[in-house]
């Protein structure tokens, strides 16, 4: 057995035993989290300096919910992107515009029980490509260690687009978008217990749990400075 596929091994079971735990996250305590990690966010000189922003769409449970997130920056003016999933193009995720609050409440949910454009309305949406990049991703996932390293749900849509934006300095004549991670207590690993990663396995960098920040490394530090 190789390297790589011992990481996945691991990886595998560390899906299995998160998963497991997150099920048994009471309802109250997703929400109050959900509450906390929201209000730290929207109060970081990250998220106000976002003009154009994507926010992933939470599932009912397991996960930080966005809901809030989605409406209040709407409410703010901002400009909002959501990942879409072609079935045409099974390793593509693209970020559309979210334009109002009805879009958003209208949305359907896909083969995975998360809500996105359908492809008809996905052929009407402004991509973050044409809007001159983002500058905030707000990234999912399931399990974090306090090193900074993120376990995803193992389809890589994250990574490869996260990787794609390493050039907005040549395209967009700005840097590439700050990724901050958003994390229920219960999805991060005990001191000393570790992420399995592979070299194409991308940081975030800056973790939200509801008791603060879980810093990953110097580069998040210039992310809670003030805007002034």
């Amino acid at each position: 057995m190789n390297t790589s596929q011992t990481i996945a091994g691991l990886k595998k079971a560390l899906r299995k035993t998160i998963g497991k735990k997150l099920r048994e996250v009471p309802p109250t305590v997703l929400a109050s989290e959900s509450r906390a990690v929201t209000a730290i966010l929207l109060n970081s000189p990250t998220f106000q300096r976002a003009q154009n922003l994507s926010i992933y769409l939470s599932t009912s449970t397991s996960e930080i919910q966005t809901d809030d997130l989605v409406k209040e920056s709407i409410a703010r003016g901002k400009h909002v992107f959501i990942p879409y999933c072609p079935l045409s193009a099974p390793t593509v995720m693209k970020m559309l515009r979210l334009d109002s609050l009805a879009a958003f409440e209208g949305l359907k949910s896909n083969r995975w029980g998360i809500r996105e454009h359908t492809d008809e309305e996905a052929k009407k949406c402004q991509d973050s490509e044409s809007a001159g990049g983002l500058d905030l991703i707000l990234v999912p996932g399931l399990a974090f260690d306090t090193t900074g390293q993120r376990l995803g749900h193992g389809r890589g849509y994250y990574d490869r687009f996260i990787n794609a934006t390493i050039d907005y300095p040549q395209r967009f004549s700005k840097p590439p978008p700050s990724t901050v991670a958003l994390a229920l207590s219960a999805q991060v690993l005990p001191d000393g217990e570790l992420v399995p990663v592979e070299e194409w396995d991308r940081r975030p960098d800056l973790i939200l749990t509801p008791a603060g920040v879980l810093h990953t490394g110097t580069e998040s530090i210039s992310l809670l400075k003030s805007a002034s």
